[in-house]
């Protein structure tokens, strides 16, 4: 196995879309940390935040973002033909999205291998195998972990309320409501959505509506006031200092720096129309 490149946290705006007919010489890793579709033998696939994906050599690629910000993690990379038949083997899929529940780890084990990747450490080629080895695990035990969920009687329902939760971010969710309809308690319900997907229902409504109210805040000329209420907040104050709390900023920083961020790249393309940014 060689790894040819590696990246973390890469950041896209919402019209972000790769097209490769041909696909791409090398396997490609995909870590994707936003919603995200994916074209895969003439059908669409959408994924939820914490999803993976690895495509071989050739393999069509169509894929972007759905809706808002994109970002992930990639790695690309070469196998043998023996490497190839052995991921085959372990049960992980090529070319097909893959939910896990402990993409914080990976992601943690892609940033080591881009700081080992430009290192100069004398054994960085036998460390980034290495740290290639215990992803390929690490996501199997994942799948694995997840089929065995899956037999519960209750993951198809909270899999597709976790759906639910980041296509319509401005609902007005409940918890309690939700309990209700599943006749479960707060606390269980709570308990084995955390167990299932590694986040909390109200954690997964909140990421749902930032990622919403950052798509609105760079794209649109909306108040705070009036994206507060799309995403779901009745009281602006409470949503400015949940976005600052997640964000790092408020809504009118982000905003601003979004416009400047914008405005510097129209300016860069203006002076240099041959400069294309360079996207995976």
């Amino acid at each position: 196995m060689e790894v040819a490149n590696v990246g973390c946290n890469y950041r896209h705006t919402k019209d972000f879309c790769v097209n490769r007919p041909n696909g791409s010489g090398d396997y490609i890793l995909l870590l994707i940390k936003t919603q995200a579709y994916f074209v895969i033998n003439d059908k669409t696939q959408y994924a939820t935040p914490d999803s993976i994906i690895i495509f071989k050599k050739g393999t069509p690629q169509i894929y972007g973002a759905s809706g808002g910000e994109y970002i992930n993690d990639w790695i690309h990379f070469d196998l043998s033909d023996e490497e190839a038949l052995r991921i085959e083997n372990s049960t992980i899929p090529f070319d097909t999205v893959i939910s896990i529940n402990n993409s914080v780890e990976i992601s943690g084990m892609i940033k080591s291998m881009f700081n080992e990747k430009y290192s100069l450490n004398p054994c960085k080629e036998n460390s980034l195998n290495l740290y290639f080895e215990l992803i390929l695990l690490k996501i199997y035990e994942s799948m694995k972990n997840t089929a065995q969920k899956k037999e519960s009687r209750y993951y198809n329902e909270l899999y597709a309320l976790r759906n639910e939760i980041y296509q319509n971010p401005g609902y007005d969710w409940c918890i309690d409501n939700i309990c209700r309809k599943m006749t479960l308690s707060r606390s269980y319900i709570q308990h084995i959505y955390k167990d299932f997907f590694g986040n909390t229902i109200m954690s997964d409504i909140t990421n749902s509506r930032i990622e919403l109210a950052k798509y609105l805040l760079s794209s649109t000329n909306f108040t705070v006031a009036d994206i507060s209420q799309q995403c779901g907040y009745n009281n602006d104050v409470h949503f400015m200092r949940i976005f600052k709390k997640t964000v790092g900023s408020t809504p009118t920083q982000f905003k601003n720096r979004v416009h400047i961020v914008q405005s510097e790249v129209n300016d860069a393309k203006s002076r240099n129309p041959f400069c294309l940014a360079k996207r995976r």
